[in-house]
């Protein structure tokens, strides 16, 4: 990551809310926070694919792949209905169309921008992936992963090759500490998480622009090599339901879910 200045703001799963990312970005600014890392998803659901882009291409110093990144460019198998939906239309207007007279120029840059996104980055003392470090880009790292399924999360913690790692992807901020079978919910925190350098550690750091943990707020993380501090950002939801629902490509349970954080 070039030029880092610490503490570093890490932001995940933007999924095309302008509102929500413009609202953090400028919370972001407001700390004079200069390094920011977006773990992935900034396309997918939301009504602004192409602003998005821009945006976190202006603002973030490393910029990753998420599985919705990689549909668009790809294919969508596996995605429900609401998913599907949405990857169609910011596929159909990210992709370049030289028989369309009416795309955006832009359309080119931004394409190869999606396909330039990296699956991980390596920091110092830290990892960061929108997924998780043994499937950087699809496997969701849950909450109730360390009492449902504590084999899976035991491979994923081995497949670690720094003590902290940073994804998102699931939208639920909060923390997964190895031998810990609790997820430490963000909301828990107050909101400051400190390291225990004995112990290897998960972090989640929600959702910008689709939060799934009840609260509509915005969420990112604070990072300054011993801390975490998690931020929630309020922004217009309104009117990012409103573009959602007048857009006939997009399912409005993209845009209704946002009013509930869910």
């Amino acid at each position: 990551m070039p030029d880092v200045k610490w503490p570093i703001a890490i932001i995940s799963d933007v999924h095309a809310n302008l509102e929500a990312l413009t609202a953090v970005i400028d919370d972001i600014r407001s700390q004079n926070i200069g390094t920011i890392l977006n773990l992935g998803d900034t396309v997918g659901y939301g009504p602004d694919p192409e602003a998005c882009i821009d945006l976190v291409d202006a603002s973030c110093s490393a910029r990753l792949c998420g599985n919705h990144d990689y549909a668009v460019l790809f294919d969508a198998e596996g995605f429900n209905l609401v998913a599907r939906k949405s990857i169609t239309f910011h596929r159909r207007v990210l992709r370049p169309d030289p028989e369309n007279p009416d795309q955006d120029p832009e359309a080119p840059r931004r394409w190869e921008w999606l396909g330039g996104l990296e699956p991980m980055y390596e920091g110092i003392g830290f990892e960061a992936m929108h997924g998780s470090p043994r499937q950087p880009i699809t496997e969701y790292v849950l909450p109730s992963d360390p009492e449902t399924d504590p084999a899976k999360l035991a491979d994923i913690f081995s497949a670690m090759s720094h003590p902290v790692a940073f994804v998102g992807h699931t939208h639920f901020p909060g923390i997964l500490e190895e031998g810990n079978d609790t997820f430490l919910m963000a909301s828990s925190l107050n909101p400051e998480y400190r390291f225990d350098p004995s112990k290897r550690v998960i972090v989640n750091v929600g959702s910008v622009g689709q939060p799934r943990d009840r609260n509509p707020k915005s969420c990112y993380a604070v990072y300054d090599g011993k801390n975490v501090i998690y931020r929630r950002v309020a922004y217009d939801v309104e009117k990012t339901v409103s573009k959602i629902l007048a857009n006939p490509e997009i399912h409005p349970a993209s845009g209704l879910r946002l009013r509930e954080g869910r």
